[in-house]
């Protein structure tokens, strides 16, 4: 028994897709009705168990109301997958000395306090059952500056220490607490919201020859909250195809070592599938 927050579209669609064809049984949390209800028809018409939960993830309530669905419906929890976060269009962010304190808190909230109070109302009832896994969905802003994403850079920041301090203060309840940590993903929004220069850029800087897809993020999620993981707990998983992890003149310089012309990535925006 699983619940996925932002689970109707891009990371969190793919994790609800790969679990329910687990066998896992699945509520759709998420903001986006229609989006969530159509994904559990469709998934339920294949034998799937899954169904939608209307859950604005600034709202309190609707949090502890998705953990409480799951329960009532499948009859306990298992898994959490903190995955929502909150778009730039409802919680802008700018460099520190333009910055209001409106958009600060907003940001935090949507991408910091909401996986608290997730945990907050997920781990009594994983506790009851025996044990369970929490899987933050973090970013690589966590670790390195972004010159003008302060705000959402601290709350993913954030999210790792709380991910450790669940991990360390359940894990004698047999719960385990680990966070994902994307680079850059084609999912719809991103490619809705960033140029293809963008990802172009992205592209040449990642040491495997592709971006991710929201597969490979959720493939690993699935992982961590499965028991293969068993003995991981506390930790911040970076699935980026190597894209931080390497010094700014590495291209050119690999490039040169074999003979070849530097040239940018010939990445096609284009030609990347839309899911």
């Amino acid at each position: 028994m699983a619940v996925v927050t932002g689970g109707a579209s891009g990371i969190g669609q793919a994790t609800v897709r790969i679990m329910s064809r687990l066998g896992a049984s699945v509520v759709i949390a998420d903001v986006d009705e229609a989006g969530s209800e159509a994904l559990a028809s469709e998934l339920t018409a294949g034998g799937g168990q899954v169904i939608a939960c209307r859950a604005d993830i600034l709202v309190e309530d609707d949090i502890k109301g998705m953990i409480e669905t799951a329960v009532e419906r499948f009859g306990g929890l298992d898994i959490l997958h903190n995955n929502a976060g909150i778009p730039r269009t409802i919680a802008p962010d700018c460099e520190v000395i333009d910055l209001p304190l409106e958009w600060w808190r907003k940001t935090i909230d949507g991408h910091l306090t909401s996986a608290m109070l997730g945990c907050k109302y997920a781990i009594p009832h994983m506790a009851a059952r025996g044990g369970g896994a929490i899987v933050n969905t973090s970013s690589s802003s966590a670790r390195y500056a972004t010159v003008d994403l302060p705000s959402y850079s601290v709350a993913k920041a954030g999210l790792h220490q709380l991910t450790r301090e669940v991990a360390a203060t359940y894990g004698r309840d047999n719960i385990r607490c680990n966070a994902v940590v994307p680079g850059a993903v084609m999912t719809p929004r991103g490619r809705a919201t960033l140029p293809p220069d963008i990802f172009r850029l992205f592209a040449t800087n990642t040491a495997l020859p592709r971006l991710a897809m929201a597969e490979d993020i959720a493939n690993v999620v699935v992982f961590l909250a499965s028991d293969m993981a068993g003995m991981i707990t506390g930790q911040a998983i970076e699935v980026d195809g190597m894209m931080m992890h390497k010094l700014p003149y590495w291209l050119p310089k690999m490039q040169a070592s074999r003979g070849e012309k530097f040239e940018a990535s010939t990445f096609q925006y284009t030609d990347m599938p839309d899911a």
